[in-house]
């Protein structure tokens, strides 16, 4: 591999070639000396130059103006933000209230949300609506609830949240970089698994998809798939579920049946009794929610890993944790089980 010459390796290179041409010893005083720093100083940023050339002849290193070089070639356009979409639920307390479309709800920190569909209330029973953001951005995935903007006679003035995700903001450099980088690889074929999957990763809103073939049968094809949500990955919304099958079925030339799909949440409560000194019992919470966030569809609870995250907390002793055994979510034709953190409980 070629070496690229430092700066004094060039002004050496400069005055041994004017020695050589002359027969005379360069001071370092002298005007000879002076033009070879000056010479070498050009040379060396020529060097620079280059070297920043052949960075961007790659997807890998090249910088972002020419990551966009990259995209044109391969018609993969870095995403733009993308509306959170999901569901709530009201509480009415008569009935035939007209909830229309349109209407507003908010958080009362100056983000909104509207409903996409109309209902009619019926006395103490809920009532399910769905919602989209009035704008683009990560900040409306939430959990939770939201208040309407302007009160409905008859209805709460709170809705709790089933599902509000798929909301981001531009696609990240890093996460743009990894997608052209995957399509470079793949090059021209289509209809492998891999093309799949990264034609649902180019729906903005989904943060990661997982192939499972012939899951209902040969010649099917299934893509369980996430949404960005307020902390971490979650369920995707009905709309963002719709964007991702078209995306899959534009991208599935040859396979006959192919299906994007919501993994089904299982909730999980863990309690962790810990002994030792000096315990953060926040910092063992947030290792717990951590661990659980992480984990994708079809993946196991192990409850020896996450005991070895909190052991590794300085002052941790022991720790107990409830459940003390693997937890493995059903993966079948009719479901793929995804564990989510449920009610985390820290005690000493």
């Amino acid at each position: 591999m070629y070496q690229t010459p430092t700066f004094n390796q060039i002004r050496a290179t400069i005055l041994n070639e004017y020695l050589n041409q002359t027969g005379l010893a360069i001071p370092d005083d002298s005007d000879a000396s002076i033009r070879a720093d000056g010479t070498a100083a050009v040379v060396e940023g020529l060097y620079a130059h280059q070297n920043y050339i052949v960075r961007q002849l790659f997807v890998q290193t090249a910088d972002e103006p020419y990551l966009y070089i990259h995209a044109d070639q391969i018609g993969l356009p870095r995403l733009g933000g993308s509306f959170a979409t999901g569901q709530v639920t009201a509480i009415a307390t008569v009935t035939g209230t007209e909830i229309p479309i349109g209407t507003r709800l908010t958080d009362g920190k100056g983000y909104y949300w509207y409903t996409t569909n109309s209902a009619i209330t019926t006395a103490g029973k809920p009532v399910t609506l769905q919602i989209k953001a009035d704008n683009v951005g990560a900040s409306y995935n939430r959990v939770g609830s939201l208040m309407w903007v302007t009160g409905i006679a008859g209805v709460m003035p709170t809705v709790t949240i089933d599902t509000l995700s798929g909301g981001s903001d531009g696609e990240s450099l890093e996460r743009w970089r990894n997608r052209l980088w995957e399509a470079k690889k793949l090059g021209k074929s289509l209809s492998r698994y891999e093309d799949l999957r990264q034609a649902v990763l180019g729906v903005a809103g989904v943060a990661n998809a997982f192939i499972y073939p012939r899951r209902r049968g040969v010649g099917s094809v299934d893509v369980a798939v996430t949404a960005m949500g307020a902390n971490g990955a979650t369920l995707p919304s009905d709309e963002l579920l719709t964007q991702a099958q078209y995306a899959l079925q534009n991208a599935a030339v040859f396979f006959e049946d192919v299906r994007a799909f919501k993994p089904t949440a299982i909730t999980l409560n863990v309690t962790a009794k810990v002994t030792g000194v000096n315990i953060n019992n926040g910092e063992i919470y947030n290792i717990i929610e951590r661990y659980l966030t992480a984990l994708a569809p079809a993946e196991s609870y192990r409850e020896s890993v996450l005991s070895a995250l909190i052991l590794g907390v300085t002052g941790v002793v022991d720790v107990v944790l409830t459940p003390n055994q693997n937890i493995d979510p059903t993966v079948s034709m009719e479901q793929v089980g995804w564990i989510r953190a449920g009610v985390i409980s820290v005690t000493q």
